[in-house]
């Protein structure tokens, strides 16, 4: 869920992108100038939201390797674990500590929805598990995460979800899927849900697709237009993996200025 809350928010003008509820805690990106009303924004968005019960302050982008937030506390319990529903699944996860956009459900039902049984499908990205648990209700699924805690929350949200025989772990350098998988593949679908480095390791996906295959290939891409970020992306793909056709690009999302969130469907 996201939004900006209606009436008790209108006067308080001091976030931008709207709200991020994810489970019961709420992340506002404050814009510069907020300081001394962070309490009252916190409670004004408590106020209008009644579920949520933490509300923090997000200070810059996502960062690093692991695309985390910097947190400040504004109002509400000050705790950063939640669990987040969606899609009919829930989730356990440490807003902190672990990479999760509830802004993203749509997209991970309708790549779920295009999962058929009987396929197997790796996530080289998987993060606590949203994308991963959905489709083991359908198919079984390979998943690497890096980040320790992430890992750890995506176990625990197998068992929450009774999908645990369904989906392996696989922690660790998604560069070395090729080598931890042998055996194990090749997969009939494979995701790449890491739009900011997924381009280092599509040569590694293009090894471990089977013929016919498909691979969800996120990129946050820049351009004039969306034609022109399109072409760039086709361009990166012939370039990576000249063996695959990307057969369909779609947008996710705009990050920013000028800046969007592409997918790629490409096949073997």
């Amino acid at each position: 869920m996201t939004g900006t809350g209606a009436s008790r928010l209108g006067g308080l003008p001091g976030f931008d992108s709207g709200i991020d509820v994810i489970g019961d805690v709420a992340v506002v990106k404050l814009r510069p100038g907020v300081e001394g009303r962070e309490s009252a924004l916190a409670e004004a968005i408590m106020a209008e939201m009644k579920s949520v019960k933490c509300v923090y302050g997000q200070e810059g982008g996502i960062e690093g390797e692991f695309r985390l937030r910097r947190l400040r506390h504004l109002g509400g319990e000050a705790r950063t674990t939640t669990t987040h529903k969606e899609n009919g699944i829930r989730l356990r996860l440490d807003v902190e500590t672990c990479y999760f956009s509830p802004r993203l459900s749509t997209e991970r039902l309708r790549i779920a929805s295009r999962v058929r049984e009987g396929e197997k499908v790796l996530n080289m990205f998987a993060g606590v598990g949203p994308y991963s648990v959905l489709i083991a209700k359908k198919a079984p699924v390979w998943s690497c995460e890096l980040n320790a805690a992430a890992y750890r929350f995506h176990v625990e949200n197998n068992r929450l979800n009774k999908v645990e025989r369904r989906v392996t772990m696989v922690e660790g350098d998604a560069a070395l899927l090729p080598e931890k998988t042998a055996g194990e593949g090749p997969f009939d679908r494979i995701l790449m849900p890491h739009p900011s480095q997924s381009n280092a390791f599509l040569p590694a996906a293009a090894s471990m697709l089977a013929p016919g295959g498909v691979v969800h290939y996120y990129r946050h891409v820049t351009g004039e237009d969306e034609g022109e970020a399109e072409a760039r992306l086709r361009e990166e793909v012939a370039a990576l993996a000249p063996r695959l056709s990307v057969v369909a690009v779609r947008r996710v999302r705009v990050v920013g200025p000028r800046y969007v969130e592409l997918v790629a469907d490409i096949e073997a």
